[in-house]
């Protein structure tokens, strides 16, 4: 036959081999699919990292003068509703050439706002009515969806009559001039994570490509029966796998253009995605296309390397290969190399030197776990007889479940140590959050303040309401500042726990002052007065938590102790409890304050509100462990596919276990012992390179190492889960292989 008849015949063989090949060919279909679809994903980072870059440099602005330009007063604000944060960007012109920005054709007049897409959609949808007070004027238009950073960004741009305060603008369309260090460490963790995901994908696609190994073989034997040569089996062995390759690509893409359609719902801490974001490169799509069927090929030609196709039946070589420790020690002594010297996160060096020597030690798990368990599994002696069933099955094979448990293992350690920076991260925020005792603070700045209190108190509910105006104080133009507030007796006393507080006391912290003595107090406008100690300061020491720990206060003073002082400069901070119950409480302070505009701000750090950086490495984690999640479900439906090829090859061999009176339970029990072995061990490696992972990467966030032990349990249960899943799936297929009539031969 001529080389295209070969190829022909394979496809025949790979779709018209029955109900048996069709099944074949759905399941790696489904299989390749899925992971054509991950790896068309991580094909379009680059085409994200663009059009991001693109859409925030429109949006940064332009501080230098331009001349003739008249600058725009550009004042941002944040608010929350509910857990979500709305940016209140204020604009006032101060010319009728003053810059417009993106997305909307005009600047907004005083009294009017223009909303984002999303933001207008929540207005709209908000029944309660909380929200559209909190908005400072009447909306008269949306900001065009394109323009926005993320799909779903809440953004107001707010017209403004008296703004004074704030950067001026003379432009739309700069660099940003600083770099986010915490948004820099997340994405690097980040770029660890999607090698995570991806580096399985290549295993898992091998791992497909050898379904149906021993019916291809016997097919092929009975081809070299035919008169073949040893040269067409291999075109006609390329030919079935291709069909499954093309299958594959075919099934990834359609799941990458469903995925692309609904990335818009999609969004990780900061960052979301627009649909024409999510477009692979061209050159790597034309990889993918050509690098999937040559996987494909390769491995299938690799599979039948130790098998001998002679015309009257298949030969095994038996004796295992002799696998050598040098080469795969390699990758972790580069790994070791890269992350041990500390070269700074700061630096783009740094972390890339991270990065790369993190994927090199987990390169060297998918290396060292075929050595390693050759060598366990040759030291166990004894055992029961389901146990001493797989130790012997996994000496004469142990590499075929050795290179999926890689790639899960693989997961296991990237998401280990990435989730055990994330929670530590995320736990140092919480720390930070529980400083304020679950109270809502109101700061409002000294033209304001008096307004901000009354407000305030007015809200149904309010209890426990402490309020404070701050200052600065100096003893002498050397000294530091130290922070001062004014505030009642009930309120220091709340947040000192000193007691017999009268009207006219002075408190103080590790600053030294003494009646009479002259001072200089600063207020926010940066105006000084002096200001003389009427009365032997008391010291005191802060509470845990409140106002004292807050503001880093150093000196309480009571009103009377300040007579004769000007406080109008001195911005005013409030903290108050909800006494009602209300879950709307915070909601209602918000709108008691929003007719101030930027002048007064709201925070709630409680169980319903976290910071931004909170959020984002609590969105990270998340995403992670979801991904983490979806990639062992794909290593699941690896072994099932692979358990239940092994059981058909080996329907003989069971069936001879079976008629010498072995029980279908001791074989159901070996086919536990000999995925979960290969697993364990995979797992205690995956486990000490997670932690390995977490203790080289804290440097870039903080100096202890956190693990989180919550994420490793959730990991490994789910692990064993899925062993206990596909060992059970595999139950109808050993009883019908323990039959008798499973000895009969074709």
């Amino acid at each position: 036959m001529t080389g295209r008849e070969d190829l022909l015949l394979g496809f025949r063989l790979a779709v018209g081999g029955g109900r048996g090949s069709i099944v074949r060919l759905v399941l790696g279909a489904v299989g390749i699919g899925l992971a054509v679809a991950i790896l068309l994903t991580g094909a379009s980072a680059g085409t994200i990292t663009e059009n991001r870059d693109q859409r925030a440099f429109a949006s940064y602005v332009q501080s230098k003068p331009i001349p003739g330009v008249a600058p725009l007063a550009y004042l941002p604000a944040t608010t929350d509703f509910r857990g979500q944060a709305i940016s209140l960007v204020h604009l006032r012109p101060t010319g009728p050439n003053s810059p417009i920005p993106p997305g909307v054709d005009r600047l907004p007049a005083p009294g009017e706002v223009f909303l984002s897409p999303k933001l207008d959609e929540l207005v709209a949808a908000d029944t309660s009515g909380l929200l559209r007070p909190r908005l400072p004027g009447n909306p008269v238009g949306v900001i065009a969806a394109e323009t926005m950073l993320n799909p779903n960004d809440l953004v107001a741009y707010v017209g403004s009559g008296t703004l004074q305060s704030g950067p001026m603008v003379y432009g739309f369309g700069a660099e940003r001039g600083y770099d986010d260090m915490v948004e820099k460490g997340v994405l690097a963790l980040l770029l660890i994570g999607l090698f995570v995901l991806l580096t399985p994908v290549f295993i898992f696609i091998g791992t497909i490509s050898r379904l149906g190994g021993a019916t291809r073989d016997r097919r092929l034997a009975a081809l070299r029966l035919a008169g073949s040569s040893a040269g067409q089996l291999r075109r006609i062995t390329a030919a079935e796998s291709l069909v499954g390759a093309a299958a594959g690509l075919v099934t990834g893409a359609a799941l990458f253009l469903l995925f692309r359609g609904a990335v818009t719902n999609f969004q990780v801490f900061r960052f979301g995605l627009y649909p024409k974001d999510l477009t692979p490169a061209w050159p790597l799509v034309v990889l993918i296309v050509l690098l999937v069927p040559a996987l494909t090929v390769v491995t299938a030609w690799f599979a039948q390397r130790h098998t001998i196709v002679e015309p009257l039946g298949v030969v095994r070589e038996s004796a295992p290969p002799k696998r050598r420790l040098w080469w795969r020690l390699l990758p972790v002594v580069a790994g070791l190399a890269l992350v041990l010297p500390d070269f700074g996160v700061a630096s783009e060096l740094g972390r890339a030197a991270l990065i790369a020597g993190v994927v090199l030690l987990m390169l060297g798990i998918p290396a060292l776990l075929p050595w390693l368990l050759d060598r366990v599994v040759s030291r166990i002696k004894g055992g029961s007889p389901s146990f001493q069933l797989a130790i012997r099955r996994l000496r004469t094979d142990s590499g075929t479940p050795s290179r999926v448990v890689a790639g899960l293992c693989v997961v296991l350690a990237g998401a280990i140590g990435l989730q055990s920076l994330m929670a530590g991260q995320v736990a140092a925020q919480d720390k930070y959050q529980d400083t304020t005792d679950g109270r809502t603070m109101v700061y409002a700045e000294g033209p304001v303040a008096d307004k901000a209190v009354a407000a305030v108190r007015a809200v149904p509910g309010s209890a426990d309401v402490q309020s404070v105006r701050s200052l600065f104080v100096t003893t002498n133009p050397a000294d530091a500042l130290a922070a001062l507030a004014v505030a009642d007796c009930p309120t220091i006393e709340a947040s000192t726990g000193v007691t017999g507080c009268r009207d006219g006391d002075v408190f103080t912290e590790s600053v030294s002052l003494h009646k009479g003595q002259s001072v200089t107090l600063t207020d926010d406008t940066k105006r000084e007065q002096p200001w003389t100690v009427p009365a032997t300061p008391r010291p005191f020491g802060g509470k845990p938590s409140g106002i004292t720990q807050l503001l880093a206060v150093r000196v309480f003073v009571t009103p009377s102790a300040m007579a004769g002082t000007d406080l109008s400069g001195a911005s005013v901070t409030v903290s108050l409890r909800d006494g009602t119950g209300n879950p709307d409480f915070v909601e209602l302070v918000r709108n008691s304050v929003a007719p101030l505009g930027w002048e007064a701000t709201v925070a709630a750090y409680n169980e319903k509100r976290i910071t931004d950086e909170a959020r984002m490495f609590g969105d990270a984690r998340n995403i992670l462990l979801g991904g983490a999640l979806f990639v062992l479900l794909l290593a699941g439906v690896s072994l099932l596919v692979l358990a239940q090829e092994q059981v058909r090859e080996r329907r003989r061999a069971l069936g001879a276990l079976s008629a010498t009176g072995v029980p279908v339970r001791v074989i159901l029990r070996s086919l536990v012992w000999q995925n979960g072995i290969p697993l364990l061990l995979g797992m205690v490696i995956a486990t000490a390179t997670g932690i390995g992972i977490a203790a080289v990467g804290r440097r870039m966030f903080w100096d202890a190492v956190y693990i989180d032990w919550t994420a490793v349990g959730v990991l490994a249960a789910a692990a064993i889960v899925m062993v206990l899943l596909v060992t059970a799936s595999t139950l109808p297929f050993v009883r019908s292989a323990a039959k008798a009539e499973s000895l009969r031969t074709e």
